[in-house]
């Protein structure tokens, strides 16, 4: 196979280099489980890698694996979100029964591809200084509202001992 290249110019050990960083590896074991390393010193090793990750071939390989990989990933995730939701209309009209342990996965399964979301995220890009006008505007009405609030005055009841009767002793004791 030595000699051989794929469709962005690579050697087989330079493809295997960038689908192990694909994978998640970091530089140097994607460089240490690519190319023979046994008798390289670490720092040589991370020195490597890092050349091969300048290589433009290599770098353009790299970008196109990883977007590959976010495209399945996103197909499975719509088609897992599509399963779940077809099975919970299932279990919420009584066509079909589900035990605990299938809801308790149906749940997992949801939060993992972020179907349940507690928290409204807003990706809306606003200019700074709108978004500088909007704090001072909120901080402003925050202030007016705690002004035109009486101030109270210090409570003339006597206050309750928030100690245990049975503990009082021990606590005093000690």
């Amino acid at each position: 196979m030595e000699g051989q290249y794929d469709e962005y110019g690579l050697t087989v050990k330079q493809r295997k280099f960038c689908e192990n960083v694909v994978s998640g590896m970091n530089l140097s074991d994607a460089y240490r489980n690519s190319y023979d390393a046994e008798n390289m010193k670490p720092a040589s090793i991370h020195r490597r890698a890092c050349e091969l990750m300048t290589n433009g071939k290599v770098k353009a390989c790299v970008e196109a694996l990883g977007e590959a990989r976010r495209r399945i990933v996103e197909v499975s995730t719509v088609s897992d979100r599509d399963m779940l939701i077809k099975l919970l209309r299932s279990w919420s009209t009584g066509e079909e029964s589900a035990t605990s342990s299938q809801l308790r996965a149906a749940e997992l399964l949801g939060k993992a591809c972020g179907l349940y979301r507690d928290v409204v995220e807003d990706h809306r890009e606003r200019p700074a200084q709108a978004i500088a006008a909007e704090l001072e505007s909120k901080l402003s009405s925050l202030l007016q509202a705690s002004r035109s609030q009486p101030e109270q005055a210090p409570s003339a009841e006597p206050t309750m001992n928030l100690v245990p009767q049975d503990q009082t002793e021990s606590v005093v004791s000690h």
